[in-house]
């Protein structure tokens, strides 16, 4: 295919002004050319190669300030380089920022017409697009409203509606899709697929490593003002996402950290995609009770008994849903040298609406703690609302019937100690992202429990009943040397209790617990020279079961009840 987007030793150049005239005092000198305004040169780009293909996804990513979207604003044509060649091959249309190309006088209805002059497409024709343009924007109550009153959200739906509407060459996109609500986004995701699928280029720039990766054919590291690397994106932007981490950069830490991917290597997840159970064609956005399909390709450096294939679920805030493994359904398998093809279907989904993540791994049955490969965050797919009124995390079915009662028995409650079932945390499998520094029980923290933990309760604060021993895992960082677990023992009139506390199977204390109140217990630990995983196992001496002793009808055996666990 040939290239329809080429730069050679492009720059730009950016004057910045360091001296305010904003007083009328100085404004009054600088006019007179008595106050000598000073100005630094500023190289947003400087020697920018880069050719893009037709019919590719290219994916630029960055810090702020790296040279990303102006880059897109030299190939839409809105500024010009200072040096250097651009050579564009086709009708180029850019959704470079909020609002851009549209008048704030005009209505939504006159900026569409106004848009498509712009690629010189006539009335008679942007009438005939009018309609699709409206609909896929869900703008009609507000179309003829001048767009200086559209909020964020509503700027976005219809520039995007108008950006696909009128069919580029060559599609520009600088984060815009970051301001829609996630069934808009993920509408906007499927409609970027069919114009990828129709051959037309595509340069996207987001700071969602997640998306970039999914959606990009090659991805572009910029870092002030030049090409740092280019190529496959899952390498690209591990590199980026280390150099980042190491650097130091704030915004990239929570994402540095859910991204790296883990594992020995002898086994590797080459690709994942999602696909429609019905058509067979990819698909990201779903409704409540519809059927997820996943399929994996694995490649396998030799021959692998007892092979565990699975995944899990998180919500966009980076709650864990739901895990699956071939382990706990048709069991483990054996994998030969090269290439192999894992299928699951996950349905019907009781979600409800949201962004969810899909971590990937393959690990050995008997080792689940050193895996061959963890992806994290490989794919993202939408659901949308369900068609009735619900509200909710999930969408339950159920079934109601309303009778007389003037024939049966009065309801009675028996007041009887209730059997609890089993509700406590199953031994951790393999980590879908590194451990943190910090459990906050109840905010995010199922990944990194193990087993002995009881269901989140609202206290205030959110608190987790230990069982008699209960596991857990949190990271240790170079400088820090201390373990704080916050805890209490309260609803006993029993004293004091003792919990110990054992660090990779090493026992480092065991510390009186007692109150109603939280304290914060420290428990010092050995310096590392390296960010290190710990398993923490805490086991209580004295279990309390409140209906033993006539507090309530619960049975559980319960230890302490613990707010938080970090290392510091």
């Amino acid at each position: 295919m040939s290239n329809v987007i080429v730069l050679e030793e492009v720059r730009k150049r950016f004057s910045i002004r360091h001296e305010s005239t904003r007083t009328w005092q100085g404004m009054a000198l600088a006019l007179l050319g008595r106050r000598q305004i000073q100005h630094e040169e500023f190289w947003a780009l400087d020697g920018v190669d880069l050719t893009v293909k037709e019919g590719e996804t290219v994916g630029i990513i960055g810090p702020n300030g790296s040279g990303k979207t102006t880059i897109l604003k030299l190939l839409a044509g809105t500024i010009s380089p200072t040096s250097g060649e651009i050579r564009l091959d086709g009708k180029v249309f850019g959704l470079l920022e909020l609002g851009a190309g549209m008048h704030p006088d005009l209505t939504g209805r006159e900026n569409i017409f106004l848009n498509g002059s712009f690629l010189g497409i006539g009335r008679a024709e942007m009438r005939r697009r009018y309609k699709q343009i409206v609909e896929f924007a869900e703008l009609e109550r507000f179309i003829d409203t001048p767009v200086r009153h559209y909020s964020s959200g509503m700027f976005m739906r219809l520039g995007f509606a108008i950006a696909i509407s009128l069919d580029p060459d060559i599609l520009l996109i600088d984060e815009v899709l970051a301001v829609g609500d996630a069934s808009f986004t993920a509408k906007c995701y499927d409609a970027l697929a069919e114009i990828k699928q129709r051959g037309k280029t595509i340069v996207f720039v987001s700071h969602d490593p997640i998306q970039v990766r999914r959606f990009c054919d090659r991805v572009v590291w910029v870092d002030s003002g030049k090409v740092r690397a280019q190529g496959n994106p899952r390498e690209v932007i591990q590199d980026y996402l280390a150099h980042m981490r190491g650097s130091g950069h704030a915004e990239s830490q929570i994402a540095s950290n859910e991204l790296t991917e883990l594992g020995t290597g002898e086994v590797q997840i080459r690709a994942a995609l999602a696909r429609d159970v019905d058509t067979g064609s990819e698909r990201y956005a779903y409704l409540p009770g519809n059927i997820f399909r996943l399929e994996l390709e694995l490649d396998s450096s030799g021959y692998f008994e007892d092979v565990v294939v699975g995944f899990a679920v998180r919500r966009s805030d980076g709650l864990l849903i739901h895990e699956t493994s071939t382990a706990t359904t048709i069991g483990p398998t054996e994998l030969q040298p090269g290439r192999t093809r894992v299928e699951c279907e996950l349905g019907p989904l009781p979600l409800g609406p949201g962004s969810y993540k899909v971590s990937l791994g393959v690990w050995p049955l008997a080792d689940r703690m050193r895996p061959f490969h963890i992806w994290p965050n490989a794919m993202t797919f939408f659901v949308g609302k369900a068609a009735v009124g619900l509200r909710g995390v999930t969408v339950i079915p159920a079934r109601w019937r309303v009778s007389t009662a003037a024939h049966e028995d009065e309801l009675q409650v028996a007041g009887e100690p209730i059997l609890q079932p089993d509700m406590m945390t199953e031994a951790a499998g393999p980590f879908w992202t590194l451990p943190p520094e910090e459990l906050i029980m109840g905010s995010r923290d199922d990944e990194w429990l193990g087993e002995g933990w009881f269901p989140a309760e609202d206290w205030p604060p959110h608190i987790r009943w230990t069982a008699p021993r209960a596991v857990a895992y949190v990271r240790q960082d170079v400088g820090q040397g201390a373990l704080v677990l916050s805890a209490c023992r309260p609803l006993h009139g029993r004293g004091t209790t003792r919990a110990s506390v054992t660090v990779n199977g090493r026992h480092i204390a065991t510390v009186p617990v007692h109150g109603m109140d939280f304290e914060d217990i420290v428990i010092p630990l050995d310096p590392v020279i390296s960010p290190e995983t710990h398993e923490l196992v805490i086991e209580v001496e004295d279990p309390l079961v409140p209906a033993d002793i006539g507090l309530d009808t619960d049975t559980r055996p319960l230890g302490l009840a613990v707010r938080s666990i970090r290392v510091e």
